[in-house]
Formats: structure tokens, C-alpha cells, sequence
């Protein structure tokens, strides 16, 4: 499929040289990160690194750290996980793999009395229905689960 330039931002990382996502849908994406509470502040960084630790959980790098969502914001209710609940330390590049995906392996670790106040109505009732589907992915070599909601 073709992709309309004027539609997608310019990403040189990309082999076709525009982001996977048009500027519509990037925006909403944001317009939905902004309300859910958006980035985390200094003092919950700072409290990130000293629950976690300063190397990625995923892949053990020490470089280009960030504190990451375990659920992506655009499924969470706003200001309803605290940092534990829902920060882990991640590198740039394992965070970027990542991306919005739901890993089962993340979730399972988050009690079903914390994950269902923290996820929007709608996604919380198609993971208790089991309205999704399963799909291995690779993260820095490590094979994870991704959930898919229907």
C-alpha cells in the first residue's frame, strides 16, 4: 500500500522515509497521552531508577535509559497506576520496540485488583472476556507475548 506523503510525517530511520503512523493518527495519539497524564515528572523518574535500577529490564543496557509506561497510556484510565504500578526503566531502543504493545509477560506481574481500576472500561472488559488475541513478538532477542485487543 501506497502512502500519501502529505498524510505521514518525513522519518529518514524508515525504509520508505516516512512514519509508520499518519499525522492524524500520531496526534490523536498524543491528544490521548497528554489526558492520561502524559510524561512522568522528575521525582517519579528519580523514583523509577530507584525501584528498577539502572539498567533496561529488558535487554540489561546501562545506555540511553528512559522511564517507560508498562501499559501504554492510550489504554489507561488518567493518573490511576503510580509509578510502581506502571513504570519500568527501559533503553531507548528496547523502548522503542515496545512501542504502544500490551506484553503479557509486563501485565502479569500487576495485581487484577490494581489493573482493572488502571485500564479504560472497554479494553478492561475485552481482557477479562478474553476478546484478544496472542502473538510472539521479539524484544532485544527475548521472545514476549503481545496481546492484542479485538
Amino acid at each position: 500500500m501506497e502512502k500519501d506523503e502529505m498524510k505521514f510525517s518525513k522519518d529518514k530511520s524508515k525504509k520508505d522515509g516516512l512514519t509508520s503512523a499518519c499525522r492524524e493518527c500520531n496526534n490523536s495519539r498524543e491528544k490521548i497521552r497528554r489526558e492520561n497524564g502524559g510524561e512522568f515528572s522528575n521525582e517519579q523518574k528519580q523514583k523509577a531508577f530507584l525501584l528498577y535500577g539502572t539498567a533496561c529490564q529488558i535487554c540489561g543496557s546501562e545506555f540511553n535509559l528512559q522511564v517507560d509506561h508498562k501499559l501504554p497510556q492510550n489504554i489507561c484510565n488518567p493518573n490511576k497506576a503510580s509509578v510502581s504500578e506502571n513504570a519500568w526503566i527501559l533503553c531507548k531502543s528496547c523502548n522503542v520496540s515496545k512501542g504502544t504493545k500490551i506484553i503479557r509477560e509486563i501485565i502479569k506481574d500487576i495485581s487484577k485488583k490494581t489493573l482493572g481500576p488502571m485500564l479504560l472500561n472497554h479494553i478492561a472488559e475485552k481482557v477479562k472476556n478474553r476478546n484478544f488475541t496472542e502473538v510472539k513478538i521479539r524484544i532485544a532477542g527475548k521472545v514476549f507475548t503481545e496481546i492484542r485487543v479485538k
